[in-house]
């Protein structure tokens, strides 16, 4: 199986759509889903439709109940079939994920934020772009290669 820990704010927001938004007055409204970026959902669509991989929410958007974020997904609507979150009882980013990644060993995973986290296989964006095909390249790179993924 093939999965993508997904952050949102600095992946699916970039800098540029949010200046558009904030300068057309929009209303955050449910969640600030006008505030997705359409290019990065683009570039999402195409790393999910170029791999097959399932979507985990990495992202604080993770208190939300997975029921939630997967109603959240058909409004927009976004890419791909979101699975699950990672937990929610570990209070670090990066503790979530390595315990998600500890308990999926042996699949292929990637990880996209716009935050350092000291993690393999993840793919840093710039907040000011957003996820861009560069690095969808990458992480198609990482998902689709025959090597196991590791968890140093």
């Amino acid at each position: 199986m093939k999965y993508i820990l997904l952050d949102f704010d600095g992946v699916l927001t970039s800098g540029t759509h949010s200046s558009l938004c904030r300068m057309e007055n929009r209303p955050g409204n449910l969640f600030g889903m006008d505030w997705f970026d359409p290019q990065c959902l683009d570039a999402l669509r195409s790393l999910v439709e170029r791999t097959g991989a399932k979507i985990v929410v990495s992202s604080s958007w993770r208190d939300l109940s997975t029921e939630q974020l997967q109603w959240l997904w058909k409004q927009i609507p976004m890419p791909g079939e979101l699975i699950g979150t990672t937990p929610r009882w570990i209070f670090t980013k990066k503790g979530a994920i390595k315990h998600w990644i500890k308990k999926h060993l042996g699949d292929k995973w990637v990880i996209l934020d716009d935050i350092e986290l000291g993690l393999p296989n993840q793919i840093r964006t710039d907040p000011h772009t957003g996820l861009t095909d560069a690095n969808v390249q990458q992480a198609i790179n990482l998902l689709n290669d025959d090597e196991e993924n590791t968890l140093s």
